[in-house]
C-alpha cells in the first residue's frame, strides 16, 4: 500500500472544493506511473469539480512526497486562478511539508523555486519571502526574489515588492528589476516614486545599453503617469543616443528590449509599431540561429498579438530543439483553431521521436502553458490526454481546471 501522508489527508478532509478520500475508494489507482482511472475519467467529460478530485486522488495514492509536491503546486496554481487564494496558500504550505518529507535538501529547495513565487501570487509575500530566505546558491535565491516582487506587484502590493527587492544579492540588479516591474505595473504602482532619483541612477548608469534602456523606462513611466511630451522627449533621447550602442547583437537586443518593455507596459499600438520597425531593422541583420533565436523570444509575443502571428510562427525555424520550439510556441498567442494551434500539434506528433516518457511529458507540459494561456480548451485537454505519466497527467489535469465549468 502506498504511504499518503497526514498533510494531503487533510486538505483532502479539510477543501470545501474537494472531496472526502474515500469518494473513489472502489477504482484503483494504477502503480506504473500511467495515467490513473481519475484523471482518465476525468477526461472523459472534464469538469472543474472532477479535474480537483481526480488530481487529489493521485496525490493521496502516490508514493513520492517530490510527486505529491507536484501535483498539490498544480492544485494550487489553479485555486488562486478560482479566486480560492486562502485554501491555495494552505495547499502550498502543503506541498512543501511533501517536499520536505524526502529529507534532501536539493528536492526542498528546487520545489521552494516553485512555491515562493506561488504563495506572493496568493497574497503571502510574507511566507514566500521566508522560504525564500531558505535558498542557498545567491543567484537562484536572487531570481526567485524577482520572481516574488512580480507576483507581488501584479497583485498591486508594490510595497511588498520593493521588501522583496531590498533582499537581493546584487542590489544593482535590484534596481533595474524593479524598474522592468514597475513599467509593467499598474500606474497606481507609481504613485509616490521618486522619478528624479530613479533618473540619476539611469543617467549614472556607465554602459551606454544600460543608459539606453533607462531612458525608455523613463518615458513609459511618463506615458503611464500623463506626461506625454516627457515620453517623446525621452524617446528621443534614447534614438540620440542609439547611435554609441557599439554591436550588431547589442543593436539588436536593445531595440527588442525596447519594444517588450512597452508592449508589457501597455502603451499605445502608434509606439509599439515604431519600436516594432526599429528593432526589425536590426534584428534582420543577425546571422545564426542562437542570435535570431534569442531576438524572436523577445518580439514573437509583440508579433503573434499585433497581426503579425506568421512571421512569429516563421522564427520557429531558429529553435533547434524540440524543447526549444515548444517554450517559443507556449510564449505566443493566436487563440483557437490558429494557426499556432497547428504549429503546437505538430510538435506534439513529434514529440513521439523523443526518449522517456518523463522527457516528453515535461515538452507537453510546457506546451499546455500556452494551451492555457490562449484559453484553447479543447487543445489544452487533448494535449493532457496525451501526458504518459499519472502524476504529470494529475498536474496538467490540475492546470486546466480554471477553464472548465
Amino acid at each position: 500500500m502506498k504511504h499518503v501522508s497526514s498533510s494531503v489527508l487533510l486538505i483532502a478532509l479539510g477543501s470545501t472544493i474537494l472531496f472526502s478520500p474515500f469518494s473513489f475508494a472502489q477504482i484503483p489507482v494504477t502503480q506504473d506511473h500511467k495515467p490513473n482511472a481519475h484523471t482518465m475519467a476525468c477526461l472523459e467529460a472534464p469538469t472543474r469539480d472532477c479535474a480537483f478530485k481526480a488530481a487529489i486522488q493521485t496525490v493521496i495514492a502516490e508514493e513520492f512526497g517530490i510527486q505529491r509536491a507536484k501535483v498539490l503546486i498544480g492544485v494550487a496554481r489553479s485555486m488562486i486562478a478560482t479566486g480560492e487564494k486562502t485554501q491555495a496558500v494552505q495547499t502550498l504550505m502543503l506541498a512543501l511539508d511533501e517536499a520536505r518529507s524526502v529529507r534532501l535538501s536539493l528536492v526542498t529547495q528546487e520545489k521552494i523555486t516553485a512555491i515562493a513565487p506561488l504563495l506572493a501570487r496568493g497574497g503571502d509575500t510574507a511566507g514566500a519571502l521566508a522560504i525564500a530566505g531558505e535558498l542557498n546558491n545567491s543567484a537562484i535565491k536572487d531570481a526567485v526574489l524577482y520572481r516574488i516582487a512580480q507576483e507581488a506587484a501584479d497583485t498591486g502590493a508594490i510595497a511588498d515588492a520593493r521588501v522583496a527587492l531590498r533582499q537581493m544579492k546584487n542590489q544593482r540588479r535590484a534596481f533595474w528589476a524593479e524598474l522592468n516591474i514597475l513599467s509593467s505595473s499598474p500606474a497606481t504602482n507609481l504613485v509616490g516614486l521618486d522619478l528624479g532619483k530613479i533618473e540619476r541612477e539611469v543617467r549614472s548608469a556607465e554602459k551606454v545599453t544600460l543608459h539606453y534602456r533607462g531612458l525608455i523606462f523613463l518615458a513609459i513611466f511618463a506615458d503611464k503617469t500623463g506626461r506625454d511630451l516627457d515620453r517623446d522627449a525621452l524617446i528621443l533621447e534614447a534614438d540620440e543616443l542609439f547611435p554609441s550602442v557599439i554591436g550588431l547583437y547589442s543593436r539588436a537586443d536593445v531595440t527588442a528590449d525596447r519594444l517588450r518593455n512597452m508592449y508589457d507596459a501597455g502603451l499605445s499600438s502608434e509606439l509599439i509599431a515604431k519600436s516594432y520597425e526599429l528593432a526589425l531593422v536590426h534584428g534582420d541583420r543577425l546571422r545564426g540561429n542562437e542570435p535570431l533565436a534569442n531576438f524572436a523570444d523577445k518580439i514573437g509575443i509583440v508579433e503573434s498579438t499585433h497581426g503579425q502571428l506568421e512571421a512569429a510562427l516563421a522564427r520557429l525555424d531558429y529553435f533547434e530543439e524540440i524543447e526549444a520550439k515548444a517554450a517559443y510556441l507556449s510564449g505566443l498567442r493566436g487563440g483557437e483553431n490558429s494557426n499556432l494551434a497547428i504549429e503546437i500539434r505538430d510538435i506534439l506528433k513529434g514529440i513521439s521521436d523523443v526518449d522517456g516518457a518523463y522527457e516528453r511529458d515535461l515538452i507537453r507540459l510546457t506546451l499546455l502553458e500556452g494551451a492555457l494561456d490562449n484559453t484553447d480548451l479543447y487543445l489544452a485537454r487533448n494535449i493532457v490526454e496525451a501526458i504518459e505519466d499519472d502524476d504529470n497527467q494529475a498536474f496538467g489535469l490540475a492546470l486546466l481546471a480554471p477553464l472548465l465549468d
